[in-house]
């Protein structure tokens, strides 16, 4: 066990922390097969534990509070959630593009007022403390834990729709873009100039021009894949070379996102491109909106040079 650090003026209850009696502990848990990521929002359930006798009671009586942080530092985002003082649950809802490359998450429990006398009586280390009282400040950390992250980049916010891509460099090509769908990925081939220029727009200014990248390389890619879904079922099942598509994953990913939106593709006499559009989260309006963001933003604040330079 870790000796008391002096980051803390109080007793704080974690992992790695020898500040309280060895059975009293917290901790939060998120089941990752329980994310649900709609078009507009990230949501997952979170639940914590809490084994202090001391620290519940100031829970259910309002004088501390649980809560859960959520931070993604490259898009700026951060707030604070709460648990109601009666349930060790919460639904966390995170607006889907309000976050970029991943989701830092930490739960706590936190002074909700000024206590003059902070004690948890027989739960704090002897050794340390002993009878000792401390004194408390409104925000203070009483319980914390180590920073979980969840990886919500471009490639897994449409979950399973953009994680069925994987793009790669290949300088042996023709073409500078080459699709591979006989994998269980979608694979994308790209040759080292526009390899390179992807990715530095992708990250871009903590990734503002993630989703202006993402409808260049990967929305046009996905317009040839649903027409695959769609002659497999209207047509003879395979793509003229005797491949069947039907049982690979990147096949049964497009399948279910069109289902679950109450498409049926046997029967489907839209345009590819409309689908792939709104199975992508309406990118094409959602690519140029945030490339005319970033450029306006760029103008109004003096510079001049994009990416890749100017002439």
């Amino acid at each position: 066990m870790k000796s008391v650090k002096n980051e803390f003026p109080n007793p704080v209850l974690a992992a790695g922390r020898d500040d309280y009696i060895e059975s009293c502990r917290f901790y939060t848990t998120i089941n990752e097969e329980e994310i649900v990521v709609d078009t507009e929002n990230i949501v997952f359930p979170m639940r914590y534990v809490l084994e202090c006798n001391g620290l519940s009671a100031m829970v259910q009586s309002g004088q501390a509070v649980a809560v859960v942080t959520v931070k993604s530092s490259a898009a700026s985002y951060s707030k604070l959630f709460r648990f109601s003082a009666d349930s060790k649950e919460l639904t966390i809802s995170v607006p889907k593009f309000a976050v970029v490359n991943k989701m830092d998450i930490t739960g706590s429990i936190i002074a909700a007022c000024n206590i003059d006398r902070f004690c948890c009586e027989g739960e704090f280390n002897d050794l340390y403390f002993g009878g000792s009282t401390f004194e408390i400040r409104k925000g203070d950390i009483l319980t914390t834990e180590e920073i979980r992250s969840i990886f919500v980049d471009d490639s897994e916010l449409e979950k399973p729709i953009s994680s069925i891509f994987d793009i790669s460099r290949n300088d042996e090509q023709d073409s500078e873009v080459v699709p591979n769908f006989y994998g269980e990925k979608i694979e994308i081939f790209l040759k080292s100039e526009l390899y390179d220029l992807y990715y530095k727009f992708k990250d871009f200014n903590n990734g503002s021009l993630r989703r202006y990248a993402a409808g260049i390389i990967v929305y046009p890619v996905l317009v040839e894949a649903i027409g695959y879904v769609i002659g497999h079922y209207q047509n003879d099942g395979d793509v003229g070379d005797g491949t069947n598509f039907s049982e690979k994953r990147w096949f049964r990913a497009i399948d279910h996102k069109a289902d679950v939106k109450g498409i049926d593709l046997r029967s489907y006499d839209g345009c590819p491109t409309t689908l792939a559009n709104d199975i992508l989260g309406d990118i094409a309006l959602d690519a140029l909106k945030s490339f005319k963001d970033t450029l306006d933003s760029e103008i109004n604040s003096g510079e001049t040079q994009m990416i890749g330079g100017v002439d």
